[in-house]
């Protein structure tokens, strides 16, 4: 598979999906102009993932702010990686959070609940 690199700005989160570093991680400020435009690749890029692919591929989510519409883009998101899983592939979630920022792993919490994924969480040192 090819590598995805999407580079952080003011608005917009650092995408690196990199299968030769076996680095895949999604981390900054989520709030892009266009979430739905913006999280387009991304959910090309994980369709991509074979089904048969023999290697755990473990994606950290590490964002310190969502915004509404990102948040939608990132329940579709976890939403394929499920159906992923079920079809055969190995993804595990990493939803890193600042402990004191309840807000980022409330919103961790309600995914798992909604979209029924189960993610591991990773209390960030302060």
């Amino acid at each position: 598979m090819e590598k995805l690199f999407i580079k952080e700005t003011l608005n917009s989160p650092k995408v690196i999906f990199d299968p030769g570093k076996k680095r895949y991680e999604i981390s900054g400020k989520s709030f892009p102009e266009n979430a739905r435009s913006f999280y387009q690749p991304v959910l090309d890029w994980v369709g991509d993932i074979p089904k048969s692919n023999p290697d755990k591929i473990r994606m950290s989510f590490m964002l310190d702010y969502i915004s509404s519409s990102s948040v939608i883009s990132l329940k579709q998101l976890l939403a394929k990686i499920k159906a992923m899983n079920e079809t055969g592939a190995n993804i595990e979630v990493l939803w890193h959070y600042d402990p004191t920022d309840i807000d980022i792993k409330e919103i961790g919490e309600e995914y798992e609940k909604v979209v029924g994924i189960k993610l591991q969480f990773v209390e960030q040192p302060v």
